[in-house]
């Protein structure tokens, strides 16, 4: 019997759902080639701060209503949004119990300015997995997997419905005493909030 391998989009972060769905599943190839979709997950993320929701945008050049390959896709940083997006999360998330154990990395990570937004893309992929103790594929066999074997798989959340999933564990948030829980943000809020040793124990499968 065939292996069966998840074929889906790459995601900033990605949504907790989304996340899980990887960690369930592991066997994933990201696929490259998908064309570059307008209010999707690709470049943005949802954090948590004591406003409520805020959406981070990775800036692309040539505007967000190109239907380019996702690897053809270039980051613009005619503003420094790197620096921008880090503060936002230090901001909101310095007084997460686990946030600083990941600080320094996320440093690190936000200094690099790599010229495609899939190359960041997969760094923000390697870092999560890092930070989560779990492997998940992260080739592109799009010449040597039989199409028997891949299961198409499009995240059903995305920037103008992700809250809407009610499915996921509740965990305190760093703003509870303020805001009202927000399902689904980027799997960052859960990590910082909940730590990356508690997300593997719920979602990661046993090894075989």
């Amino acid at each position: 019997m065939p292996q069966l391998i998840f074929k889906t989009d790459l995601q900033y972060f990605g949504s907790i759902h989304f996340v899980k769905t990887l960690m369930e599943n592991r066997n994933v190839v990201f696929d490259i080639e998908a064309p570059f979709t307008k209010m999707s997950f690709k470049n943005r993320m949802v954090i948590v701060t004591s406003q409520g929701p805020l959406m981070l945008t990775i800036p692309i050049v040539g505007g967000r209503d190109q239907k380019t390959p996702i690897k053809d896709i270039t980051i613009a940083y005619d503003a420094p949004w790197n620096a921008q997006h880090l503060k936002s999360i230090i901001t909101s998330y310095k007084r997460a119990p686990y946030f600083e154990y990941y600080e320094q990395s996320l440093h690190t990570l936000y200094s690099n300015k790599p010229e495609k937004l899939v190359d960041f893309l997969f760094q923000c992929s390697d870092w999560l997995q890092s930070q989560l103790k779990i492997k998940w594929d992260l080739s592109l066999p799009h010449d040597q997997v039989h199409l028997d074997e891949v299961i198409k798989y499009h995240d059903p959340w995305v920037p103008k419905n992700y809250n809407q999933h009610n499915g996921l564990p509740k965990y305190q948030q760093v703003f509870s005493d303020q805001l009202d829980f927000l399902q689904n943000a980027s799997i960052l809020d859960m990590l910082f909030c909940v730590g990356g040793r508690e997300i593997s124990k719920l979602w990661a499968p046993p090894i075989k």
